[in-house]
């Protein structure tokens, strides 16, 4: 362990679990967003089965994209911004192992971003829908 985290340890983000507290997009927004992510499904769709060839792949990357989509709704790394490096993240801190932490947790953020994009737009989405069929207005 370096020195500068043995005599004072620097703050680490979190992963937490279940689904996100967030605003609750308008109907316009939840068709805006649910076009959005079913033009980006589309599209990695249209890659799966077109660059691979054998049946049991294409199975696998589907497994793949739907367990990612839920890892993605599910799990939210949060890197404290604060131990992020030097220069606001731009060079690493030698004397510290809690930055790199924040560093993995930002960099799983940002990974995790798209598919929780996706997956949130369609979780709304099945919301508006089913409170449309109760009659109500909106998705809260």
């Amino acid at each position: 362990m370096p020195l500068g985290d043995l005599f004072k340890p620097g703050p680490v983000g979190t992963v937490e679990a279940g689904t996100r507290n967030r605003e609750v997009p308008s109907r316009e927004e939840v068709w805006v967003y649910f076009i959005i992510s079913t033009i980006l499904l589309g599209l990695w769709c249209y890659y799966v089965v077109w660059t691979e060839q054998i049946g049991a792949s294409i199975l696998l990357r589907a497994a793949l994209t739907v367990i990612y989509l839920a890892v993605a709704y599910f799990v939210h790394p949060v890197p404290d911004e604060s131990n992020l490096g030097w220069f606001g993240g731009l060079i690493n801190n030698p004397f510290r192992v809690t930055d790199d932490v924040n560093r993995f947790l930002q960099g799983l953020m940002i990974l995790l971003w798209p598919g929780r994009f996706v997956a949130e737009s369609f979780v709304d989405m099945a919301r508006l829908k089913r409170n449309l069929a109760h009659g109500e207005d909106g998705i809260e």
